[in-house]
């Protein structure tokens, strides 16, 4: 009897030891990560800076055309090394805060980044020419005008 009992004791660990492990075998669904974009062909959506507004506040991203290059030039009442008359062929882009906004083939006076030759240099070699620049809009201490200071050039045209 002690004999049947133990055997039928050891049986049954050997089933609940078997039936573990045969749930251990069994796969767990897996979870799929969120994936965003369209989900029929995968392709990721790439973001346009311009369709963004993405351009710093009151900056703007213009086409001009160099008309003149003038020399010490005040510009509400603060001295420049050098200013440029340009007339505007297109607006890139504009950031916030801009207050007289910029339209195209009106002309402008732009000051130029003190310290910086290369700039008017680069300006003079490209009288009426399409230049590329990123201009920042100041108020004068005044507040009745504003300055318009050359903030970049594209050098690549």
């Amino acid at each position: 009897m002690y004999i049947g009992l133990i055997t039928i004791l050891f049986s049954c660990k050997s089933n609940s030891i078997a039936q573990e492990n045969e749930k251990s075998t069994e796969e767990k669904p897996k979870v799929e990560k969120p994936r965003f974009g369209d989900v029929n062909n995968d392709n990721m959506p790439k973001p346009d800076v311009f369709a963004q507004n993405q351009v710093g506040p009151n900056t703007i991203h213009l086409t001009i055309q160099a008309l003149e290059i003038i020399k010490n030039k005040r510009i509400c009442d603060i001295p420049q090394e050098a200013a440029i008359k340009a007339k505007v062929t297109d607006i890139k882009g504009s950031g916030s805060g801009i207050i007289n906004m910029i339209s195209i083939n009106q002309e402008i006076e732009l000051a130029s980044r003190k310290g910086i030759p290369k700039d008017v240099t680069y300006l003079k070699s490209k009288l009426n020419k399409d230049v590329v620049i990123i201009i920042k809009e100041k108020p004068c201490a005044d507040f009745n005008q504003t300055v318009y200071e050359i903030v970049s050039i594209d050098y690549r045209n």
